[in-house]
């Protein structure tokens, strides 16, 4: 019965942690967009505050690593050029 329910718990915890790939482009894109000059300057800014300042550079924020995800994803001849620029917040 032991042996049952620690199959499950097992089986549970890697469906929970299943996503893509740790070698996967997308993740590597993910991973590279961590230290994209831009987001390493909003973090430094930014100090981890919350207040309406801190809003405004979470946003900032979500920009830029999306930006350097996608320009990550074009180096590698995955995501297609050009396209709709997203909207930015105000």
């Amino acid at each position: 019965m032991k042996l049952r329910a620690f199959a499950l718990v097992a089986l549970g915890l890697a469906a929970c942690s299943a996503g893509a790939p740790p070698n996967s482009p997308q993740a590597q894109c993910e991973e590279q967009a961590e230290n994209d000059p831009a987001v390493v300057a909003i973090y430094q800014r930014s100090n981890g505050t919350y207040s309406y300042v801190g809003y405004q550079a979470r946003d900032e924020l979500l920009m830029a690593k999306k930006q350097a995800i996608v320009r990550c994803m074009r180096s590698k001849g995955l995501a297609p050029p050009g396209g709709v620029q997203p909207v930015q917040p105000r």
